[in-house]
């Protein structure tokens, strides 16, 4: 039996708009995220992806966009969680803002 997939980096709670597009379908799932680390997502949706579908991921929260790509490592009933496989270095940044601002909101 496979063990549960975790996280690579701890995820913080974190709300932002996202379409999770399917690289073979071209699908969208328009969602938000429930939470985010330096190297992947959670997105809450009722019929989530495949392990291991390839995806592309936009996000925008308080003005800024982030674009990458990921592939889903586990679904439950209630969402999907997803690892950037590819970002650029500009919007790793971004991310890395808006986890920085977190941090600094619970202090």
């Amino acid at each position: 039996m496979k063990p549960p997939h975790r996280p690579r980096a701890l995820r913080t709670p974190f709300v932002a708009v996202v379409v999770i597009t399917d690289m073979v379908s071209e699908r969208q799932i328009p969602s938000r995220t429930s939470d985010l680390s330096v190297s992947g997502c959670f997105v809450p949706t009722s019929e989530p992806l495949s392990p291991e579908s390839k995806v592309r991921i936009a996000m925008i929260h308080a003005g800024a966009k982030v674009a990458a790509f990921g592939r889903v490592v586990s679904t439950r009933a209630d969402g999907m969680s997803i690892a950037f496989t590819q970002i650029e270095q500009r919007d790793q940044a971004i991310i890395e803002q808006w986890l920085s601002d977190l941090r600094v909101r619970e202090e």
